[in-house]
């Protein structure tokens, strides 16, 4: 592995903070858009509360297959796009 030196010369302190944000959102801003399909996982109070049900009613529909819950070690956790589904999903007639 070879050894670069970056060597600034004129430059003040506000430029150069501001050259390495704009690189670190440009970093980001690609990083977000190559993993888009990557859901976040909330936890049970996460759902509940981001559907306005309670933990309770969660529970029952995830027993009966309404919404996955998928299970890490003994933590029970919930995909986005399966919470921002549900409330189409429970609208449907079959």
């Amino acid at each position: 592995m070879t050894k670069q030196i970056l060597q600034i010369e004129y430059t003040n302190n506000e430029d150069f903070k501001n050259e390495i944000l704009v690189g670190v959102k440009d970093i980001l801003f690609d990083f977000k858009k190559e993993n888009k399909h990557i859901d976040r996982l909330f936890t049970r109070e996460e759902t509940a509360k981001r559907l306005s049900i309670s933990l309770v009613t969660l529970w029952k529909l995830t027993k009966n297959n309404v919404i996955p819950a998928y299970r890490i070690g003994t933590s029970v956790r919930y995909k986005e796009s399966d919470i921002i589904a549900l409330p189409k999903k429970m609208n449907q007639f079959d």
